[in-house]
């Protein structure tokens, strides 16, 4: 590498930067490469540690190579006496294909694991060309000394996204990459210019599928009696009989069905079947069949009836337990439902982690004007005056009467709240409390209640997640606007631990949708905190050992961070640094 002043130059503000500089402040480093740095800190990533992973699996980029490698095939000759490459990667930052001729240069970036199912996500080596597209969204060259990784410094990249025309989808990008000292301005322009030929190739491709799926929906829908859909990622076709049973959010959860059906190994002219839950309430059978294009899948035709099996009560229009426009399909759910709905309960106790709802499924029991709210939180008082508090509102006579928070009450809080519901009962009013605590913590009270009810957690609640993302974005929304969330955010976010379960699901869709002006929502648009969460990655033999370890010190030491890198032998930042990198969330843990 020629170490000119520009070069060292870069190279002493990348140290300073890992030493702890902003490198914004004296404004050497081009803001989006200070940024991306930035970026590859929060990931926990180390320069001389971080590698790329690896994986088998590249059925999701067969597309992308079905259209990227006849383009990039035509533009092979401006490779031929050039120590210089090209590499496909797919939206997740994997590499898919690699097209050197100089073998020197083959070598030396099979050294760096510049090769297909390797992956150069930023959440992987941190910066480069390909990870700072993917997180972007825009063309990007990084250049030597400007690369995180630091087996990369002595080589420049210049990278280009490729949209997917119709859905204006980043599905992987295209990246050019050469020896530092032959870095050449003209990089960018040119990779742009055959990422954009991609591009128009996937919109001639696209055309042609959509006319596959509609041969498809004609061939079969000879009985117009039966549902039918025909679809792909982006595209449904149904017909009136699949119209009345499926809803917006439904695509997203069939197409994920099918395309899990048929990545199972199942050949073209075969069917499967399984059983879904729609938005709606219906279960529905699921027969799936291929469309192929050749030898390649382009979409499913998919087959739906009512489930002889479903649940008695259970309906095409829903379950038989709705709770106001609260939404879920999903069994835990349901049978939530089915529990806080059984009217024979008049004292009911509603426990589960914070943020899962419990209020929400209390006040839709009876009409907010019937019913009264008291507070264990707001209401921080002595159990004589919580007493009086308790007995007031039973004496309004309410139809519904909501007690939160029960768990911060103290032992005479707990007594009088155990009188206030055997009161209530002999008044006629029906009573609903709740707690995020155990109930073995609330053994002195919980005899009192007829039903204990747990509201099942964002975890517990598997197939959910769509309905309660498109209900929290419609209530975020102007009226006639709708938000769409595509699959790969809704993986995304699928992976996610919720802390907070639904309450922190919609603090997250107002940050992403409150401004009105997003229809739709990618992976790459969520908060690189729920990024991080989605990629991270499980940790391997010493890697395990040394964040046991490091859980180990901070239990001991009471969470202090000092205490517990002297205990270890390294210094404060090196702890810092491992428990980024380690992805050891010390902020939320309970020592």
């Amino acid at each position: 590498m020629a170490i000119d002043e520009h070069t060292r130059t870069l190279l002493r503000e990348r140290e300073l930067f890992l030493e702890g500089a902003d490198p914004t402040e004296r404004g050497i480093v081009r803001p989006a490469i200070a940024h991306s740095w930035k970026r590859s800190l929060m990931y926990g990533l180390e320069p001389e540690r971080s590698r790329p992973t690896f994986r088998t699996d590249t059925q999701s980029a067969e597309q992308l190579l079905t259209v990227g490698v006849p383009v990039v095939e035509s533009k092979r000759s401006a490779l031929v006496d050039s120590s210089s490459s090209l590499a496909l990667t797919d939206a997740n930052g994997y590499v898919v294909a690699r097209w050197v001729e100089d073998r020197g240069f083959s070598r030396r970036l099979d050294q760096h694991d510049v090769l297909p199912g390797f992956s150069f996500a930023e959440t992987t080596v941190g910066t480069n060309s390909g990870g700072m597209v993917l997180e972007t969204g825009h063309a990007a060259m990084v250049a030597g000394p400007e690369h995180f990784f630091a087996e990369s410094l002595q080589l420049t990249c210049a990278g280009a996204p490729i949209y997917q025309p119709n859905t204006k989808r980043l599905v992987g990008t295209l990246n050019l990459t050469c020896r530092y000292s032959d870095t050449s301005p003209i990089m960018l322009s040119w990779v742009c210019e055959v990422a954009a030929q991609i591009e128009q190739a996937f919109a001639t491709m696209a055309h042609r599928h959509e006319q596959l799926l509609f041969q498809s929906f004609l061939a079969d829908n000879r009985d117009s009696r039966h549902a039918v859909v025909c679809l792909d990622e982006k595209t449904i076709i149904s017909n009136a009989a699949a119209a009345r049973l499926i809803g917006p959010s439904d695509q997203s959860t069939l197409w994920e069905f099918a395309a899990r059906s048929l990545d199972a190994g199942d050949t073209p002219g075969t069917t499967t079947n399984t059983t879904v839950s729609l938005a709606g309430g219906a279960t529905v059978d699921v027969d799936v069949l291929p469309v192929t294009d050749g030898s390649t899948t382009v979409g499913a035709l998919v087959r739906l009836k009512m489930a002889t099996h479903s649940s008695r009560g259970e309906t095409a229009t829903g379950p038989s337990t709705p709770l106001g426009n609260l939404v879920g399909v999903s069994p835990a759910w349901r049978a939530m439902c089915r529990a806080v709905t059984d009217n024979s309960s008049r004292a009911l106790l509603l426990t589960g982690e914070p943020g899962v709802g419990k209020f929400a499924v209390a006040s839709t029991l009876a009409d907010a004007s019937q019913t009264v709210v008291v507070d264990a939180v707001a209401r921080r008082t002595s159990g004589t005056e919580w007493a009086q508090i308790l007995n007031e509102a039973i004496d309004a006579e309410p139809e519904l009467l909501i007690v939160r928070h029960i768990d911060e009450l103290g032992f005479d809080g707990l007594r009088a709240t155990a009188s206030a519901v055997a009161a209530a009962r002999s008044a006629g009013v029906r009573v609903v409390a709740t707690t995020s605590a155990s109930p073995t913590r609330l053994s002195q009270i919980v005899e009192w209640f007829d039903r204990i009810v747990e509201v099942p957690s964002v975890a517990d609640r598997q197939g959910d997640l769509p309905l309660l993302l498109e209900a929290v974005s419609n209530a975020c929304t102007p009226r006639g606007m709708r938000v769409h969330w595509m699959p790969d955010a809704i993986q995304a976010l699928d992976r996610v631990r919720w802390e907070r379960n639904v309450g922190e699901l919609e603090s997250l869709v107002r940050e992403l949708v409150a401004a009105g002006n997003r229809q739709y929502v990618n992976a790459q648009d969520l908060p690189i905190n729920y990024r991080v969460q989605a990629t991270r990655r499980q940790l391997q033999g010493l890697e395990q050992i040394e964040a046991k370890a490091i859980m180990s010190a901070l239990r001991d030491a009471g969470g202090n961070k000092r205490a517990a890198a002297d205990q270890l032998g390294i210094a404060r930042s090196t702890l810092y640094r491992k428990v980024r990198s380690l992805g050891i969330n010390i902020e939320s843990t309970n020592f």
